[in-house]
């Protein structure tokens, strides 16, 4: 259960830890590292029972970011943090396998902490602004008591929700009885106009896309009606409270995201093949009204940093792990495909820092690919 320590501190201590963000990344360092001892001398017959295929494809990708390290001015600093990562993904992958009761009780909390902040930020908000739903006349990011659910950015708060968003969303199809079907439910209401009022698009798009997953994957007759009327009455209100959401929306369009992605592929000549190196960040960009260092879009990081060569590894890697947890369809695996899915549209428009210290891209691409590598377990069992 060692393993669970390292991961409760990145799910929960995302929105409160003692400490600057900077106590929060070693905690998970040092939680890691007792699991990865505790790994290498009790828990040796790990590695035969993880998914063979996809992990081979994880670790020529990590073959590929040695390399470019030590062949092609890569920072040495990558190599520090792939380790933590690839440790963490360890984790993940123990828990699924040691029968995922233990992490799904923990995504559960991690929901209901969601949840509170969500309460907390509406609630702070409203007595600071009072009922001003002009059109994003403010968006969340920070819950206003000081250290808890500070994220400082509605993009990186809108996703952080939208992931307690899915996990309430699994919660409401998976639980067992009405009473706690309608608390999930609630749950998944407050979180959900948080979201909202983040206006940010990549995070509609990733709770979008992820539940629409779900109910695919698990959702019956009643639930598609529940949604479908949901959504109906949210458009209403919408369009009724805010009648310009969706000029203002095609107004905005990419917001310059189009001018980033050129002047990142007018960057590449040269470079197609082995990208730019591991970490090595962009120079700056200047588009109307502001300064850019990255590239808004984590498909055109991974081809930045590591070339067409680590790209395909990359999305290899996804599908792959999509496949897993398709065939797995556990509790745990249904789940990660609806969390990989979402992940998978957003990563067209967002997301950043693809191997670095826990972050969203922790949450959203490394924690599913964690739970599909850990499922071959479970299929072997089935089978």
């Amino acid at each position: 259960m060692i393993a669970l320590l390292p991961v409760a501190i990145v799910l929960l201590g995302r929105f409160w830890w003692p400490g600057e963000s900077s106590a929060w990344a070693s905690s998970t360092r040092f939680a890691l590292l007792a699991f990865l001892v505790c790994l290498v001398f009790v828990e040796r017959s790990f590695f035969v029972r993880l998914d063979k295929k996809l992990g081979v494809v994880l670790l020529l990708f990590g073959g590929w970011v040695i390399l470019s390290v030590a062949l092609f001015d890569g920072q040495s600093e990558v190599l520090r943090r792939g380790l933590v990562l690839a440790v963490f993904i360890c984790a993940v992958a123990v828990l699924k396998m040691d029968g995922e009761a233990a992490l799904l009780n923990l995504l559960r909390a991690a929901a209901l902490v969601g949840t509170a902040a969500a309460l907390v930020t509406i609630y702070f908000e409203l007595e600071r602004r009072g009922l001003d739903f002009r059109y994003r006349a403010f968006r969340l990011h920070s819950s206003g008591v000081p250290g808890f659910a500070e994220f400082f950015n509605p993009i990186i708060s809108g996703m952080h929700m939208a992931f307690a968003g899915l996990t309430a969303c699994w919660c409401v199809l998976f639980a067992r009885t009405p009473a706690a079907r309608c608390l999930w439910f609630c749950c998944l209401s407050v979180i959900a106009v948080y979201v909202f009022l983040t206006y940010s698009r990549s995070a509609w798009l990733a709770l979008g896309l992820g539940g629409v997953v779900l109910l695919t994957l698990r959702g019956r007759a009643i639930f598609w009606g529940i949604f479908v009327g949901a959504m109906t009455l949210a458009l209403v209100v919408i369009t009724i409270k805010f009648p310009q959401v969706f000029s203002v929306e095609v107004e905005r369009g990419t917001t310059n995201r189009d001018l980033i992605w050129a002047m990142v592929i007018d960057s590449m000549p040269g470079y197609w093949l082995a990208g730019h190196g591991a970490g090595i960040e962009m120079s700056q960009m200047s588009i109307p009204g502001q300064t850019v260092v990255n590239t808004h879009s984590l498909y055109l990081e991974v081809l930045y940093q590591y070339g067409v060569v680590g790209l395909l590894l990359f999305l290899v890697a996804l599908l792959m792990a999509a496949k897993a947890m398709w065939a797995d369809r556990s509790d745990l695996s249904v789940l990660g495909v609806s969390l990989l899915a979402g992940s998978v549209g957003v990563m067209f428009f967002e997301l950043h820092s693809f191997i670095h210290s826990p972050n969203l891209v922790w949450l959203w691409i490394w924690f599913p690919m964690a739970i599909a590598l850990g499922s071959q377990i479970r299929r072997s069992a089935q089978r």
